[in-house]
C-alpha cells in the first residue's frame, strides 16, 4: 500500500515538474530565438519563471502541503536557489564548454535537478511542522495546582 502512495506522489511530482519545465523551456527558447539573449542568462530567467508555476503545483497538488506558506515558501526558495545554481553550472558547462545545443544542455540539467529535488522536497521543503490533529485535547497541569 505504501509503495502505491509513493508511486502516485512521484507521478504527481513528474506532472507538475513537466508543467514547470514547459514554462522554463518556453522562456529559454523565446529569449534565445527571438530576443537573442545569452543562453545562460535565458536559462536563468526561464528557471525563475518556472518557479512561479512549480511552487503552486507542488504545494497544492503534488505534496498537498499543510504548513503555512511563510515557512514552506522560505524552504522552497532556499532549495530552489541552490538548484538554480546547480542548473546554471550544469547548463553553462554543457552549452558553453561542451558545445551542446541549448535544448540538449537544458534537458540534461533539468533531469539531474528533478531527481534530487524530489527527495529534498518530499523530506524537507513540503513537510509540515505541525503535529497531526488526533482529536484529543491535551491538558497541561501545573504540579502545584
Amino acid at each position: 500500500m505504501r509503495r502505491n502512495k509513493q508511486v502516485r506522489l512521484f507521478s504527481r511530482y513528474i506532472l507538475s515538474g513537466c508543467a514547470a519545465a514547459i514554462t522554463h523551456f518556453s522562456v529559454l527558447a523565446i529569449l534565445i530565438e527571438f530576443v537573442d539573449f545569452n543562453a545562460a542568462v535565458a536559462s536563468i530567467l526561464g528557471f525563475c519563471a518556472a518557479i512561479l508555476v512549480n511552487y503552486s503545483l507542488q504545494y497544492y497538488c503534488t505534496f498537498r502541503a499543510q504548513g503555512p506558506h511563510s515557512v514552506i515558501l522560505f524552504r522552497y526558495l532556499l532549495v530552489t536557489f541552490a538548484m538554480l545554481a546547480l542548473n546554471t553550472l550544469l547548463f553553462w558547462t554543457l552549452n558553453s564548454k561542451l558545445s551542446l545545443h541549448y535544448l540538449a544542455a537544458q534537458s540534461i540539467a533539468t533531469a539531474v535537478i528533478m531527481i534530487g529535488n524530489f527527495s529534498i522536497n518530499r523530506r524537507y521543503t513540503f513537510v509540515s511542522d505541525r503535529k497531526p490533529d488526533t482529536g484529543q485535547n491535551v491538558r497541561l497541569v501545573d504540579k502545584h495546582g
